[in-house]
């Protein structure tokens, strides 16, 4: 190898290792789901995914399950005539998430639950990012207030969900450590495609991050009524009332035998 060779590799080889590390190439997360694609039936009633994968060992974890934004109106209660709690009007929540899904590892999960967690909703990782996306209309209503009553509903339903310290690490680590959660899929969601997504914070910065997409598909008697009303709409309208009028006969039925109609 001639000299002029070997002091090019000198000084390529001294760059490389001046250069600050978040500089450097380092090994990306990995993330993997099990299953990656659900299937739901008739008896179907949420399900839980495994994820897993490795991680850069100076780093806390974010996993979280997001499903496609759009607008949601909600009825709005108040006092009619300071007595009644009546329909007062109607808000609108623009730009909102079906499903916001949020697992921690430990240290990530005490800023989030702290009572100073300025450094959490400043690397736009909470619920409050979520609030400053969204827009609320009319814009007469006050955002704090009604934001609150949103995540009440959401919570309520297990669509909006913080879980700190559900993010394990486990086995030796080196330069990179391995990691395990369980993300419960609630029965609330729709099919289609969603997005999980793996975010390594170091300190107050985001510093890589990976995405997977999870599936959920109706297959038998769902899958078949859901084409029908789609696909034959008309068909399905006649078979609906169909199925209503021997319905309120059987039930009519019922009750004769039982002497309870006359």
């Amino acid at each position: 190898m001639s000299q002029k060779i070997v002091i090019t590799l000198f000084f390529l080889f001294a760059t490389f290792v001046s250069l600050p590390p978040a500089l450097r190439a380092e090994q990306p997360v990995t993330l993997n789901l099990d299953p990656a694609s659900i299937s739901i039936s008739a008896f179907y009633n949420g399900t839980d995914v495994k994820v897993s994968g490795e991680a850069p060992a100076d780093t806390e974890l974010l996993i979280r399950l997001t499903g496609t934004r759009h607008d949601v109106t909600l009825k709005k209660k108040g006092k009619v005539g300071g007595v009644l709690w009546m329909n007062v009007g109607e808000v609108t929540f623009e730009n909102v998430p079906s499903v916001y899904l949020l697992y921690t590892s430990k240290g990530l999960g005490e800023i989030a639950t702290s009572e100073n967690s300025n450094k959490w909703d400043s690397m736009g990782l909470g619920f409050d990012a979520l609030k400053q996306d969204m827009k609320v209309l009319p814009t007469t209503n006050d955002k704090e207030v009604v934001f609150k009553e949103f995540m009440k509903l959401k919570k309520h339903e297990d669509l909006y969900k913080l879980e700190p310290d559900a993010v394990q690490f486990t086995g030796p680590t080196g330069a990179m450590k391995p990691y395990t959660a369980t993300i419960h899929v609630p029965p609330r969601l729709k099919p289609g495609t969603y997005q999980v997504d793996l975010i390594a914070v170091k300190g107050d910065k985001i510093i890589e991050g990976s995405s997977q997409q999870l599936k959920l598909t109706q297959i038998g008697f769902p899958a078949f009524l859901s084409s029908m009303a789609f696909d034959r709409s008309l068909l399905y309208g006649v078979m609906a009332v169909v199925i209503a009028i021997f319905a309120g006969l059987g039930t009519s039925l019922i009750f004769r035998s039982k002497g309870g109609a006359h």
